[in-house]
């Protein structure tokens, strides 16, 4: 494989079954897709990114009012501030030249890991940041999370609205990362959820990296395309049927790059069960376990630690 392969999403809403079996070879092959016709402005998009930027821009300090250690949900981890070296998604790489910061979906205080509300910046700090980022978290999961998961269901040979269920009140780790010029990485790593959703700058070069089965290739950005890839979860889901891939950042542009990728896990009281076997596994300790990995012993992000 070459180049990854580009999947509609309109025709996946469709339930065009050339369209869905195009879907199911690029999920049994790579893992990794692009994914265009996902009826989003591009202003929404532009927007986002530039506001992100101009949060990355702020003084450290002010940057560090909204870190993770004072963030109310369960872990704290998993949302606010990330400074330059904070997070090593791959332990043997040590921790990543970037900054992030992390979102979810917005919902009341619970004591339910990974649900509740993210202490940010507001307009007067960070003009844009927070709404922005919120509008288009807005169009992802109205626009684009339904059809594609009932694109993989209908992909599995399921009936369309078959995971609809294990989606009703789903989790989402929603980044806007920043890689500095000529030296921003992120270590090779697996990503434990369904799938993310990854928006990329559309720069001139290509920084992101995925593993083929023998090696591994660039993915340049693609003018109005998403890059799509599997986690973890519908691996084990699927028993390895579709595949989540190894990828990493190696960004050496001499301009910055702002990516935002979004993290989809279903309900965080669901049980998957991996399909022909009477195995059930929890999301919740899924995602409790990929944290600690990341942010307490430091192996990585999701099969990090099996990755050389």
């Amino acid at each position: 494989m070459e180049n990854l392969p580009i999947i509609s999403l309109k025709k996946l809403a469709q339930e065009d079954a050339q369209e869905i079996e195009r879907l199911y070879l690029a999920c049994d092959d790579s893992g990794f897709f692009y994914l265009n016709d996902y009826g989003i402005a591009k202003e929404v998009i532009e927007e986002t990114i530039a506001a992100s930027r101009q949060f990355f821009k702020l003084p450290e300090a002010i940057k560090k009012e909204y870190r993770q250690d004072i963030q109310t949900v369960s872990p704290k981890t998993s949302r606010g501030y990330i400074p330059l070296y904070g997070e090593a998604v791959n332990g043997t790489a040590g921790f990543d030249p970037k900054e992030s910061f992390n979102f979810g979906l917005e919902r009341p205080h619970s004591e339910k890991p990974f649900t509740g509300k993210t202490i940010f910046p507001d307009d007067t700090v960070a003009p844009g940041f927070a709404s922005c980022n919120y509008r288009l978290q807005n169009e992802i999961m109205t626009k684009v999370v339904p059809p594609l998961l009932k694109g993989i269901a209908l992909a599995l040979g399921l009936e369309a609205r078959w995971f609809d269920r294990f989606f009703t009140d789903p989790i989402l780790i929603h980044r806007a990362a920043y890689y500095p010029p000529e030296t921003g990485k992120a270590g090779k790593h697996t990503d434990s959820g369904m799938f993310t959703i990854l928006i990329q700058e559309n720069l001139p070069g290509e920084s992101l990296r995925v593993k083929t089965d023998s090696r591994w290739i660039s993915v340049p950005c693609l003018e109005d395309a998403f890059v799509i890839n599997l986690g973890d979860i519908l691996q084990m889901w699927t028993k390895g049927k579709f595949v989540s891939t190894p990828h990493e950042v190696v960004h050496n542009l001499p301009v910055s790059r702002i990516s935002i990728p979004l993290f989809l896990y279903p309900n965080i009281d669901s049980i998957i069960e991996p399909f022909g076997t009477d195995e059930k596994i929890s999301t919740m300790d899924v995602m409790l376990t990929d944290y600690r990995s990341i942010w307490e012993t430091h192996e990585g992000a999701g099969r990090a630690k099996e990755l050389t």
